[in-house]
């Protein structure tokens, strides 16, 4: 968030909320910077992840992992969303 703020951006603080910014993309049209959004069983967004590029993403993990880097689709996708164009 500070970092997008640093540069001009507003971006809300929680997950499900970013979810509603920036512009919807592709699965398909990601690029490094796009954010990433999973959703749990019912279908409300609660985490969040930048994509890297290479099939990757950045995201903190659980308190014990910290940050840690996966495999882009490592749950199922809920939408990407670029903030900067």
């Amino acid at each position: 968030k500070l970092v997008y703020e640093r540069f001009g951006y507003t971006l809300e603080r929680q997950s499900r909320q970013q979810a509603k910014q920036g512009r919807i993309v592709s699965e398909a049209d990601r690029q490094p910077g796009d954010l990433i959004f999973y959703a749990n069983s019912s279908g409300v967004v609660n985490h969040v992840a930048l994509y890297i590029g290479d099939d990757k993403i950045v995201h903190a993990a659980n308190s014990k992992q910290g940050i840690i880097i996966s495999k882009y689709n490592y749950r199922k996708i809920y939408c990407i969303r670029r903030i900067i164009d």
